[in-house]
């Protein structure tokens, strides 16, 4: 083979060796992903309007929670749940996948989660709060509840196909139903709030506000409040290479195709 041949052969493939090691450095130096999740119980307010000047009275019985949380990396696996019914206890439990990946924490006051990332893996957490309540109406009742969420990190840079891939969210819902003159009415709330890596999206966000839902009575009646969290955290790995690894490859083909024509008309002499 001619030693022309031969160079544009090694140019190219340092071109290839050097694009692909760019590729490798830049998923490697990248921060990996950490989302968080918190939903201050200890806040939670109600606003009651009564009807005829009649304040009614709401009563909350026990809290119902779940926690589970998952992460995975190379050699090491973690998988944990927790199922807790009529909770009264202000001890805090942990649904604890490694601390260093991904947990869910609650209380009666508290009622959080993180999940971490670390090279070449993934974490998730979640959890949900169930409270029943009576309400003896008629009237209107307002429930708030503060949140605070967060996702850092550099995956959606390199994530070119991942459709909500990252994310920390949290939402709930509230139900009500009333028997009045031997009929019944029922009314339902809804309110989600959430943040999600998207390529091109900033890698850091953190939003805090309120949950917030309403419930009209048109008379006594039971109901439901349910909130939830939910993360999910994947290592900044790319799918596709990096622009300049193309550009690397395109360089190194071309100048082997200007040696082997250089070769060809070198002979036509």
């Amino acid at each position: 083979m001619n030693h022309l041949v031969k160079h544009g052969l090694l140019v190219t493939a340092c071109s290839i060796g050097v694009g692909l090691s760019q590729s490798s450095v830049a998923a490697d130096t990248t921060v990996p992903v950490a989302a968080t999740a918190t939903i201050d119980w200890s806040k939670l307010q109600l606003s009651i309007t009564g009807v005829n000047d009649t304040v009614p009275t709401v009563t909350f019985s026990g809290q119902n929670t779940s926690l589970s949380s998952y992460a995975s990396s190379p050699g090491q696996y973690e998988n944990n749940s927790k199922s807790i019914n009529n909770w009264t206890d202000p001890k805090s439990a942990n649904a604890d996948a490694g601390t260093t990946f991904a947990n869910a924490l609650a209380s009666t006051l508290n009622f959080s989660g993180d999940a971490n990332a670390m090279q070449s893996g993934s974490a998730s957490s979640s959890g949900t709060r169930t409270e029943q309540f009576t309400f003896d109406g008629p009237g209107v009742l307002t429930v708030t509840v503060p949140y605070t969420i967060s996702l850092n990190g550099e995956t959606s840079n390199y994530c070119y196909y991942c459709y909500n891939y990252d994310h920390a969210s949290v939402s709930g819902s509230a139900s009500f139903n009333s028997y009045v003159d031997n009929g019944s009415s029922s009314t339902h709330s809804n309110s989600s709030f959430s943040l999600h890596n998207y390529y091109g999206t900033p890698p850091s966000q953190s939003q805090s506000g309120t949950l917030v839902f309403g419930i009209f009575a048109s008379g006594a009646g039971n109901g439901s409040l349910n909130v939830n969290f939910d993360l999910s955290a994947h290592s900044p790995v790319s799918s596709v290479p990096e622009p300049e690894s193309y550009a690397m490859l395109l360089a190194g083909l071309g100048l082997m195709g200007a040696m082997v024509r250089r070769r060809g008309n070198n002979r036509n002499i």
